[in-house]
This record gives structure tokens, sequence and C-alpha cells, in this order.
């Protein structure tokens, strides 16, 4: 089941600062899908995913951006008409996102360029994977950047996973995935919960990406990570 959300690309200046002037590199409007058959369209040469990161890396904390960047070249001969940002794993402990807050932009964070518009976002609440797409779609010779705002970071440390999938414009278009990228998340308050989660449960082994243990003790409860050895 899919919610679907409005969000309008040129929303995001004011977060980012002022945008560099730059020259056009949207247009011009004049590359066309590759049409296989059956009436689906497909990347010539497809994009390629770079890199991705967060503004923030602390677990709980707010006003965190995840930033997805990608590589759409010239040779592409198709639009990119929009992006699926799908977690592989630890989707439990993914907040949701603040899809109104959605971001996108030609160049990359340390170099923007031009905004992109945003005709819709939309998340698949099963996945629960974001779907980012644009209007009009992306002409090839650009790097792409997408940008995520959370509610918050995940409440578990660790290294979380998300496939990337670039689809070109076309009533029928052949998704590609364009890669993988990873957020690292730290928890820099775990010493002080891990000595008394060892003194209330001896047997426990934790270590970062296992079970989430909720333990009870004399001085309240604590949830800690790990599992039992």
């Amino acid at each position: 089941m899919k919610k679907q959300y409005l969000a309008m690309g040129l929303g995001f200046s004011l977060s980012l600062g002022t945008l560099l002037p730059c020259a056009n590199r949207l247009g011009p409007q004049t590359a066309h899908a590759v049409e296989l058959r059956g009436g689906r369209t497909a990347f010539l040469k497809p994009p390629q995913f770079l890199d991705a990161f967060t503004t923030n890396d602390h677990v709980m904390r707010r006003h965190a951006t995840y930033f997805f960047i990608l590589d759409l070249p010239t040779d592409a001969d198709a639009p990119l008409q929009s992006v699926v940002i799908a977690p592989q794993n630890l989707t439990r402990y993914l907040r949701p996102y603040r899809l109104d807050d959605t971001m996108a932009f030609t160049g990359t964070p340390g170099n923007p360029e031009q905004p992109i518009g945003i005709g819709n976002v939309s998340v698949d609440e099963d996945n629960p994977s974001i779907t980012v797409e644009f209007e009009p779609p992306v002409m090839p010779g650009n790097v792409v950047t997408i940008g995520l705002r959370p509610q918050r970071n995940p409440r578990l440390d660790g290294i979380y996973i998300f496939r990337v999938t670039a689809i070109p414009a076309g009533n029928q278009p052949q998704a590609h995935i364009a890669g993988h990228g990873r957020l690292h998340f730290t928890d820099n308050d775990r010493h002080r919960i891990y000595p008394w989660a060892m003194a209330t449960c001896p047997g426990l082994h934790l270590k970062p990406g296992g079970h989430l243990l909720h333990l009870r003790g004399h001085h309240g409860s604590v949830d800690c990570f790990g599992q039992m050895s």
C-alpha cells in the first residue's frame, strides 16, 4: 500500500543555502529513451550510483539529511524519470521520513548547481521504499543528488544498506539498479549502558547489529543491543 505526497523541488534552497549560478545542465530537452520490444523503454548507458552519506551519524538525532548521488551519463540516451531508494536491512529501526522536505538538485552537496523539480514523492510502507519522481525528467549529462529528511536517525547503530534504482521516462520503463549506498550510524552513549547491562545480565555478549534486548534491574530498565552467548 502506498501513501503519496506532493513535494516542490524548488523549496529546498533555504536548507542548502544559495545555489551557485551555473549553466543550464538540465536541457536541452532532446533525449529519448531507447524503446525495446513491447514498448518498454530503457537507458542505453545506465546511471551509476556514486555515493551516500548522512549529515549526522549519531543514533536518534534529529535534523539529519541522507544524500544519495547518481551519475546520469551523457550517453544514457534517456531522461531520468524517478529514483527508488529501498532499505535492505535493519528496516525496523528506521524512522519515517518528512517527505515534504525531500530535495533534489544537480551537482553534489558540496557543489550544488540547480534545483530539480519534484513532481511526487511516495512511500511504500511494506518495504519501506521511497520513490522520488522528477518533473520534468532529468536530462542525461547530469550528476543528480537526492536528499531525504528522516524524523530521526535510527535507534540502533550499525551500517544500513540502501538499494538505489533509476527509472527512465516512458510508459513501460525498465528499471535499473544503479548501486547500493551505505549509511553508518554510531552510538556514543554505549559506554554508559554496557557496564550496567553486563552486570544485570552477565551472559549477554554485546555486539553491533545484534538483537534488541530489554533489560530490567534495580536502576530501572534499559534497551541494549547484542545477543545471548
